[in-house]
């Protein structure tokens, strides 16, 4: 007999009528067990059987399904004779054999013959829930039990009668952050304090959390029919980067610090000079005049007066090597209290934007933290010289 592939165009799958049952009696947490009747049929006796067959390996093989073992075949035909109820099963004729046979769900169908094709109905009833069908029509040359295009028609029927699958629940834990969840590269909600529950279809899924300061979280489940799954994903946080603010901050301080420095440095140099000055230097008449260490007599000399005022008169001439080095510290005295007036607010200034730009920072944590350095910092700055008084805060 030349044997035809199913198209699409098949639509309906053979009924079930005569029992067995997948499974075990007590249901698994995954999975729920099934009894199949064997077909019933009045004229198509090999056919009833390999569809009887057929369909109990596509109940085992079914996620989330298994053959609920009975202690013998059951067959439809027998049991609504012995229950005396109606041809075909009614809702009440159902409630009876599913009593009877001391089970929550079980499959029945019937097929006839029609010329050269099988037509039949397949059925899958629930305690509580009745009862689901839908029928069929295919060759007679189809039904082969050994062949895998045969195998996917009934498996087929039987998810068509079972309905879509039940979704599974994932609870997910990330640590104790609020966030948003993504499964699938879709937003599916918020995280909050590090928890949240959904429900997905079974498959493969993969799943994102994304909260503010912290690395993304993701991984990868593949579920199964109505499972309970929990998983917990490591919050870490972000590394960052470099701070450019931060960095900003501690390198304006850094030039600030080294301004007061330098400015220390030329006041500590304008004294210096003040007193490598004093042996040329003598209070006559109210005036500074120069007196050469080798020579009596007064001579008359250049004023050092007016914007600085740290530098005194020194006067010139006689003796040039005595001159000619009052006048080098002159010159040098004015150029070191130049910079001294001139470096000391330039590091205050310094030292002060990037105290602001420290205070301003964030330095971890939620927002009360922010503007908690991780340091004191005082600075001092002055005409006659400057420090700072630095602390670490733990």
């Amino acid at each position: 007999m030349r044997r035809l592939k199913l198209t699409a165009a098949v639509t309906a799958l053979c009924a079930v009528g005569g029992v067995t049952m997948f499974g075990g009696s007590a249901e698994a947490a995954e999975e729920l067990p099934v009894a199949v009747l064997t077909i019933q049929t009045l004229d198509a006796f090999e056919q009833a059987n390999a569809l009887t067959s057929a369909l109990r390996t596509a109940v085992e093989g079914a996620d989330g399904w298994s053959h609920a073992q009975l202690d013998k075949e059951h067959a439809l035909l027998f049991l609504i004779s012995s229950l005396d109820c109606a041809d075909p099963p009614d809702a009440a004729c159902e409630q009876k054999i599913g009593d009877e046979l001391k089970v929550d769900r079980f499959v029945w169908g019937t097929i006839k013959r029609e010329g050269e094709e099988i037509s039949g109905d397949l059925h899958l009833w629930t305690r509580g829930a009745g009862s689901r069908g839908t029928t069929f029509k295919v060759p007679v040359n189809i039904i082969v039990p050994s062949d895998p295009d045969f195998a996917k028609f009934v498996e087929s029927k039987f998810l068509e009668v079972a309905g879509p699958p039940e979704p599974a629940k994932v609870r997910i834990k990330a640590g104790s952050v609020n966030g948003t969840l993504f499964i699938d590269g879709k937003d599916a909600g918020k995280v909050v304090a590090g928890a949240a529950t959904v429900e997905l279809p079974p498959g493969a899924h993969r799943i994102r959390v994304v909260a503010d300061g912290y690395e993304d979280m993701e991984t990868s489940i593949d579920l199964k029919v109505r499972e309970d799954r929990e998983i917990s994903l490591l919050p870490l946080k972000k590394s960052g980067g470099p701070d450019i603010q931060k960095i900003m901050g501690f390198t304006t301080i850094g030039l600030g610090v080294a301004a007061a420095g330098v400015a220390t440095y030329a006041g500590v140099r304008v004294m210096q000079i003040n007193d490598e000055l004093q042996p040329f230097r003598e209070d006559t008449n109210g005036e500074y005049r120069f007196i050469p260490s080798s020579a009596e007599q007064e001579v008359d000399g250049c004023d050092a007066t007016g914007d600085y005022a740290n530098i005194e008169p020194v006067v010139s001439g006689a003796d040039s090597t005595e001159r000619g080095r009052a006048i080098d510290l002159c010159k040098e005295g004015e150029t070191m209290q130049t910079m001294t007036l001139a470096m000391w607010p330039v590091a205050g200034a310094l030292a002060g934007t990037g105290v602001i730009l420290l205070a301003t920072a964030k330095w971890g944590g939620d927002s009360k933290e922010v503007g908690q350095l991780p340091f004191v910092l005082v600075p001092s700055f002055g005409p006659t010289g400057g420090g700072a008084t630095f602390s670490m805060r733990f």
